[in-house]
């Protein structure tokens, strides 16, 4: 008898929530690093998810890149790039971590309807183009660029 492994396992989970929702969830898909690169730093090259490119129900997730400060720990951008959701609405709900002071907010831009779209938690943006970049910074109150994103472990994204 033949055994699942890890990876089959989540993607049967994965699947079945999908069908729950009755939306398109993808979480950590396409994920890639850019922050520092110090040599011989533990943890400086890591990445969330791997640089994959994922196809959900006529969307493509084509990337999102985590910009951070040169310890991995503290995230300052979330770009995303989707290509056939145009006036479909993206939502981006980074987990595993909190914002830090003075940051209090996403600030999300680019691509998207009516921005800057401003959410604490979840930003939800409507798309506007065919290949639409999304690109979230950790803001104060002002808005104005500040703080960050501490212990980020993931990023999962909904199109609806």
């Amino acid at each position: 008898m033949r055994s699942l492994g890890m990876l089959q396992i989540a993607g049967g989970v994965v699947a079945a929530g999908i069908v729950a929702a009755g939306t398109t969830a993808l979480t950590g898909s396409g994920v890639s690093f850019a922050g520092g690169s110090t040599p011989g730093v533990t943890g400086d090259n890591q990445f969330i998810g791997g640089t994959v490119t994922q196809v959900i129900n006529g969307a493509t997730i084509n990337s999102v890149t985590l910009t951070t400060d040169g310890t991995g720990s503290h995230t300052t951008r979330i770009v995303v790039v989707v290509a056939g959701a145009n006036g479909k609405t993206l939502t981006i709900t980074p987990t595993g971590g909190t914002l830090t002071a003075p940051a209090t907010q996403w600030s999300c831009s680019g691509n998207i309807s009516g921005g800057p779209i401003l959410h604490a938690s979840a930003p939800a943006v409507v798309l506007t183009a065919a290949t639409s970049t999304v690109t979230c910074d950790t803001m104060d109150t002002t808005p104005v660029a500040a703080g960050y994103y501490a212990g980020i472990t993931n990023v999962g994204l909904a199109i609806a």
